[in-house]
């Protein structure tokens, strides 16, 4: 499934794309049906079709509502990999709003590549990707004025399911539009204030031949997606390899005596930034969880 647009779907099939409605019973679906599904589709009479069921899914990509309980939603399904991109600059480069990004992926357990836009802006981009390469991430440089990486990031996309993601004004859609000739995907300029929102909604684009790509809405608060704090220990693996070497089992990485974490930051084998992204998710988890809240 590409999109849905006021209860109409989009469906990719073999041959061409057709428009369908829910089936009555698959209204009352929790999740219904969500861009990447798979779908079974049945044809009228009045040549109208309508979606019957949805397959099972190999992976989702789940919105957790901040609050205890307050249950998830499913965002898109059936991806392989999920594409952070950031600018860096205009708007500038915030490592803490990018690890949100990368946390949200590492959760739902699936690969993460970091794609570092308009580098045609005179910032060495080393500097900023040291932390994610350190991490163990694959990191690209892109520009589209310049062309920059662009048949590299074609080929990683290709033959894929993949979600573009990352803060508003990033330059997300300015990307596909490049990748994909003809596809003119509305773009806008950053503003003083930073970037304006572009895209609407979560919408499957195709890329070449084999590639499909989901450029999403540019989000200025992804704390909105909430994270448990059990998942904010997984969402930084790098942490976790050094995490059962600390004096306490039950050690938060912030001021516990003997923190073997805190000891990797030091000697410069982990991110300072990535441990201090992981610390102010971890607090506001941890109270975004508190019954009373």
């Amino acid at each position: 499934m590409l999109a849905v647009t006021a209860g109409r779907y989009r469906v990719l099939t073999d041959d061409t794309e057709l428009v369908a409605t829910l089936r009555g019973r698959m209204k009352l679906s929790v999740d219904r049906v969500v861009v990447g599904d798979r779908v079974s589709i049945a044809a009228h009479e009045d040549d109208s079709w309508t979606i019957e069921a949805v397959h099972e899914r190999r992976s989702v990509l789940r919105q957790r509502r901040p609050g205890k309980g307050r249950g998830t939603r499913v965002v898109a399904a059936n991806l392989d990999q999920v594409v952070v991109v950031g600018a860096v600059a205009e708007p500038p480069w915030e490592p803490n709003l990018m690890d949100r990004f990368v946390a949200v992926a590492e959760v739902n357990q699936l690969p993460v590549v970091i794609v570092m836009n308009k580098c045609d802006l005179h910032v060495d981009p080393e500097a900023l990707a040291s932390p994610y390469r350190k991490a163990g991430y694959s990191v690209e440089y892109t520009s589209t004025l310049e062309g920059r990486g662009l048949e590299r990031l074609r080929v990683l996309l290709d033959g894929r399911i993949s979600l573009l993601t990352g803060p508003t004004g990033v330059g997300k859609s300015s990307l596909l539009n490049a990748l994909q000739p003809g596809l003119e995907l509305r773009t806008q300029a950053v503003g003083r204030r930073g970037g304006r929102h572009t895209t609407v909604a979560v919408e499957l684009h195709r890329l070449g031949a084999r590639g499909l790509v989901a450029d999403t809405p540019g989000l200025r608060d992804i704390g909105l997606w909430g994270l448990d704090p059990v998942d904010v220990g997984r969402a930084f693996p790098e942490l976790q390899r050094f995490a059962g070497q600390c004096r306490f089992d039950n050690c938060r990485h912030q001021n516990e005596p003997a923190c073997a974490v805190v000891q990797a930051a030091e000697h410069d084998d982990i991110s300072w930034s990535r441990l201090t992204s992981y610390r102010v998710l971890l607090n506001e988890a941890a109270g975004a969880a508190r019954p009373w809240e």
